[in-house]
């Protein structure tokens, strides 16, 4: 059975090619390379799928709990309608929380006006984040611990690339 490195390189290699794709292309490709990933670091991970009136990237479970997926890989940065839609979906469903990616990161105005007044039920990462653990420097169960963190500890919906 090849190693959790040679599956990565694997993934690597996927995430590389990705990058020269078009766009909607580009989309879905990083639906597989996250798949792809969840499964090789160990992660239950539920292709993306669709309910009645939504489409949804796909899910994990973490410790216990769910979260719901929502993959952007945009030429521009997330804004704060792309956020509100997300988090509705996850709104909806029995103790579910949502990880968004965005590639390209998110508007000053996301990171401003979502976490007011909102209980917290999201969470937010970048392809850096993406990149750190496809290029290994840490695993993806870390990460999600360091973001869990700062959201608890700190109302921080978007943490920093370096871990704690």
């Amino acid at each position: 059975k090849p190693t959790y490195e040679q599956q990565l390189a694997h993934v690597r290699d996927s995430f590389n090619h990705a990058h020269s794709l078009a766009p909607q292309q580009r989309g879905y490709a990083l639906e597989r390379i996250f798949v792809d990933l969840m499964r090789i670091s160990g992660v239950q991970v539920e292709e993306p799928f669709k309910n009645v009136g939504e489409q949804l990237d796909g899910a994990i479970k973490h410790d216990g709990t769910y979260y719901l997926i929502e993959l952007k890989w945009f030429a521009e940065k997330l804004e704060p309608k792309h956020i509100g839609a997300f988090y509705f979906k996850v709104d909806g469903k029995m103790g579910a929380r949502g990880l968004v990616i965005a590639m390209n990161g998110y508007t000053d105005g996301v990171l401003a006006t979502l976490p007011t007044g909102k209980e917290l039920k999201i969470l937010l990462l970048d392809g850096n984040h993406l990149a750190n653990v496809i290029y290994g420097h840490y695993r993806f169960q870390d990460l999600l611990n360091h973001a869990i963190r700062r959201a608890t500890l700190s109302g921080q919906l978007y943490c920093p690339h370096q871990l704690d």
